[in-house]
């Protein structure tokens, strides 16, 4: 039985530190590119993913659904609101900068999360002996 079937909470906060860590990857490049002429900033689309993640969220669980996983990561697309320099970059580093602050906080919560969930796991494991 794989940890999604086992314990869906653990997956679900699994998956959302993968799709932290992810979008801290994307603003690196971002942030990297910074000074490239021409470079189109980039980020994750969290539409459809939000999107997937409800409706498996309501699915039935049963093996002939159709649902959409929420292991299915957010897509890449170019930022829309971007305004680019005389050289045709959009990196906005002050932005860049506020989204890879927001996204640690995020990765810790996830993370601290995560801990509390092993906590009762391990709880619930021990008060079952």
């Amino acid at each position: 039985m794989q940890l999604s079937e086992m314990d869906r909470v653990t997956s679900l906060l699994t998956d959302y530190l993968d799709v932290q860590s992810r979008r801290a990857e994307i603003v690196a490049g971002n942030l990297a590119n910074a000074d490239t002429p021409g470079f189109k900033a980039k980020e994750l689309d969290f539409m459809d993913h939000l999107r997937a993640a409800a409706q498996n969220a309501i699915a039935p669980r049963n093996a002939g659904s159709t649902a959409a996983s929420f292991n299915d990561s957010p897509h890449v697309v170019e930022q829309t609101d971007g305004v680019a320099g005389i050289d045709g970059n959009t990196v906005d580093t002050l932005r860049e900068m506020s989204t890879l602050a927001n996204t640690g906080g995020q990765f810790m919560t996830g993370v601290n999360m995560l801990q509390a969930r092993f906590r009762t796991l391990r709880t619930a494991i021990r008060e079952g002996r």
